[in-house]
């Protein structure tokens, strides 16, 4: 039962990072955004998931898939759009 809290946590946690996403995409701006904050953002997400495959902990797992890819489409719409 506690891994639907997890899946329930992730869910609202990359769910939170999609209006960003949407908004830089749409807007194409991204003067105001800082790469550096994205960038240790992938590397921590990165981290989580190894960490998520060695303890087997899907949450924790598929959460983090989902931080990099926002967060990876952020950082790539600051590279793209300056």
């Amino acid at each position: 039962m506690i891994h639907y809290l997890g899946y329930f946590a992730g869910t609202l946690t990359v769910a939170s990072f999609l209006p960003q996403v949407i908004r830089t995409w749409r807007r194409r701006q991204t003067r105001d955004l800082s790469l550096g904050m994205f960038a240790l953002l992938v590397t921590a997400s990165s981290l989580w998931i190894v960490y998520g495959i060695i303890i087997e902990d899907w949450p924790v797992i598929i959460t983090n898939l989902g931080m990099v890819a926002l967060n990876g489409a952020i950082g790539f719409a600051k590279l793209r759009f300056g």
